[in-house]
């Protein structure tokens, strides 16, 4: 079941990045060429991105998005009719989690316990947008992406040694998420895009958790930043 109150902080999040965006605008060239204008004959338009992610895991009892990692690759853009268009890309992608709790153990006293978790996939999303308004040259997107999970580390530091079996904890291999992106059109070829995702299915079995994390489903859970350049005229 859907936590509103959480929902609704991460709409907040994803709006204030979309602020952030919607303010490098003003900073633009106000001679821009408009790549996705009707006057462009094209069809299709291929570039590369780059930027960071900020992510964690929901439901591994730690919260907030204090993993960063990097978001690379190469995209393409079909410019369908009017000012919609639609893109797939293929991304070299790092998520994860980070956790640090404050505790007190009858061993040691007061300490903080430390959590590590990197996940690194290769991912495919498909998105499709609409530009609004066309003379901002803004556009805002929806879709899906699939991942495959290349790597894993999970790391704990408590007051207890803890071995963590990759075997035993171990990850699916595969990440479908659904995707909202805003970008805005920021110097001649040059975009700033604001992105959320998350997992629509659990990213490991119920009885691969650890049982210090609980008993609830884990997704992965991300807002993204990146520069996109398209190559061409």
């Amino acid at each position: 079941m859907i936590n509103m109150n959480r929902l609704f902080r991460k709409i907040h999040k994803f709006t204030f990045a979309i602020i952030i965006v919607a303010g490098a605008s003003y900073t633009a060239n106000a001679q821009l060429v408009d790549i996705f204008s009707e006057n462009d004959d094209r069809t299709f338009y291929g570039g590369l991105t780059a930027g960071g992610n900020f992510s964690t895991v929901d439901g591994d009892s730690y919260g907030g998005y204090k993993k960063a990692g990097w978001v690379v690759g190469g995209t393409v853009y079909a410019h369908l009719f009017s000012d919609f268009f639609v893109n797939i890309e293929l991304l070299y992608t790092q998520k994860g989690s980070r956790g640090v709790v404050a505790k007190t153990s009858f061993y040691s006293g007061d300490f903080f316990e430390r959590y590590w978790l990197d996940l690194n996939y290769v991912e495919i999303p498909v998105i499709f947008h609409c530009k609004i308004p066309a003379k901002w040259n803004m556009h805002l997107g929806a879709g899906a992406s699939y991942a495959r999970l290349l790597k894993s580390k999970e790391e704990i530091y408590t007051d207890q040694p803890v071995i963590i079996n990759p075997d035993e904890t171990r990850f699916n291999d595969e990440d479908i998420n659904f995707v909202i992106n805003y970008g805005v059109q920021i110097a001649n070829r040059w975009f700033l895009n604001a992105r959320y995702q998350r997992s629509v299915k659990t990213i490991r079995a119920f009885q691969n958790i650890p049982v210090w994390q609980g008993e609830s489903k884990q997704f992965n859970d991300l807002f993204s930043l990146r520069l996109l350049y398209l190559i061409g005229n």
